[in-house]
């Protein structure tokens, strides 16, 4: 039938490792809707986000250096995602622009293309404007064509779009390009070097690993040989058996040509896996596009540390407490549930017997701890800070724009008076006080889902995705939001926010 799962269905998604239970478990939830989050209020400071003036960032940047030696720290930098999305409205005027007939000038008139006019008026700030320029004269034999410009966006097109966005040159050092995912690694070095040594985790395309050895052996050279540092690498990669199921409009599953099921990624959530098989009891979560030029390394660290630091020290007073929950060990209750309340923003029930409230504490102490970053919302597009209401609890979450029921006008009023923004800051403790790992797994929400209209060979389909990674993935997770400057947060979502400011080495 053609809303059903056939036999030979089964047999493809076995060969993954997807059970055909599973899949028929996805399709209902794409056919339902997704299930959206219930927004309470916005987080804001002192309601849900703590703030520092300079010395109690000092002092946590301190207590992080002295404490930071007991603990093993990773990073964990998502890095699989391809550039093409950068490089996106350079493709659309390749494909519409024609120059014979044309001129850019006449072009940009009629089309008005703001990108478009941007890039090309800051072409030469581009870090990889000299070795662009260089192929495409010596492609025209030294002769620069009537509009060289034209040329030097076919060049871009071909060197950069197809490459993994980790691997795109970011930053120019007097001619010495340097790509996102090497300046991820000069930056570690002013935070998680622990014993001379610092451990990097990238998430990449599959097959990727050598061309991610190459363009970071240089870096890791330069690091050993200049400041006897080691760079320990992990790369993994989404798992096939993550990809989720998609259905046509008719809510069909989709299929290509060849009746074949056709299944797709299931977004970063899926990492959630990822970040479970990493052994490090401290790790520093952020996404590979945010990362600025080498002068302002020491100022981010300096907030990295402050993360850590408030981490390090939250996560020391769970461990006192749940020891002595463990051994049932007399503990002063009033104290206890203001730590609760005050520094991990938990509700407790108030009509819990101390027998009961000892359970309570102890079931929501023993779980992952994540200290997260937001910085003041200046219109940037994603997710935020916000308490929740779920089965009669509130806890604080960050919700994106699509796990709100934006047609309802309250919702939609509370989402847009957030007042803070997530940038992906976020270091996380995963391991409880007896040393031993949870399994991240089993503290997703699975309701906070994501469907997503997509495009396939044309027409539209609708496609679903994991609870994201720091959204619905870390859903039942401890958390602590910390206010951090704006100036942290220095994404690459397109090729010309490589001309800000905080990727320009002047």
């Amino acid at each position: 039938m053609k809303h059903s799962l056939t036999s030979e269905d089964e047999k493809s998604l076995n060969e993954i490792g997807i059970s055909l239970i599973t899949a028929k478990e996805q399709m209902a939830i794409i056919a339902k809707g997704a299930t959206h989050t219930h927004l309470d209020r916005p987080a804001t400071i002192g309601d849900g986000i703590v703030t520092f003036n300079e010395k109690e960032i000092n002092k946590y940047n301190s207590f992080f250096e002295s404490n930071k030696q007991r603990y093993t720290i990773a990073r964990f930098i998502p890095a699989s995602g391809m550039a093409s999305r950068m490089f996106k409205f350079l493709h659309y005027f390749f494909k519409n622009y024609t120059p014979e007939k044309d001129t850019l000038r006449s072009y940009l008139n009629r089309k008005k293309t703001y990108k478009l006019a941007v890039f090309l008026g800051g072409i030469e700030k581009l870090p990889f404007y000299a070795q662009v320029r260089e192929a495409v004269n010596t492609l025209q034999n030294g002769e620069l064509h009537t509009d060289y410009r034209y040329r030097f966006i076919e060049r871009v097109i071909d060197e950069y779009s197809t490459l993994p966005k980790a691997l795109i040159p970011f930053h120019n050092y007097e001619n010495k390009l340097r790509t996102a995912a090497e300046e991820q690694l000069f930056l570690s070095k002013e935070f998680i070097v622990n014993h001379d040594q610092m451990n990097i985790h990238f998430t990449i395309p599959p097959k990727s690993k050598m061309i991610f050895n190459n363009t970071l052996l240089s870096a890791t050279s330069f690091l050993q040989t200049n400041f006897s540092i080691t760079t320990n690498l992990e790369f993994s990669h989404q798992k096939e058996t993550t990809n989720t199921v998609a259905l046509s409009n008719d809510n069909s599953p989709l299929r290509d040509a060849n009746g074949q099921l056709v299944l797709r990624a299931g977004g970063h959530g899926s990492l959630i896996g990822n970040l479970n098989s990493m052994k490090e009891k401290i790790i520093f979560l952020s996404n590979i596009d945010n990362i600025s030029v080498r002068k302002y390394h020491l100022h981010t660290a300096k907030y990295k540390k402050l993360l850590g630091g408030v981490l390090i020290y939250v996560l020391e007073q769970i461990y006192q407490y749940c020891r002595a929950l463990e051994l049932g060990e007399a503990l002063d209750v009033i104290e206890l549930k203001a730590f609760a309340t005050q520094q991990l923003n938990i509700q407790i029930p108030d009509d819990l017997s101390k027998d009961a409230l000892m359970l309570f504490m102890k079931q929501k102490l023993s779980r992952p701890l994540r200290v997260c970053g937001m910085v003041k919302n200046e219109g940037e597009p994603g997710g935020g800070p916000f308490w929740v209401q779920k089965t009669g609890e509130q806890s604080l979450q960050i919700v994106e724009e699509a796990q709100v029921d934006i047609k309802n006008k309250h919702q939609k009023s509370i989402f847009k008076k957030g007042t803070h923004f997530n940038p992906v800051d976020i270091v996380c403790a995963t391991h409880n006080f007896k040393g031993e790992k949870y399994d991240l797994t089993k503290f997703v929400n699975k309701d906070s889902f994501f469907i997503t209209e997509k495009s396939f060979e044309g027409s539209q389909i609708k496609a679903l995705e994991h609870p994201g990674l720091w959204n619905g993935a870390m859903a039942d997770w401890n958390t602590v939001f910390v206010e951090v400057p704006v100036r942290t947060f220095n994404p690459v979502k397109t090729v010309i926010d490589l001309l800000r400011p905080m990727h320009q080495n002047i």
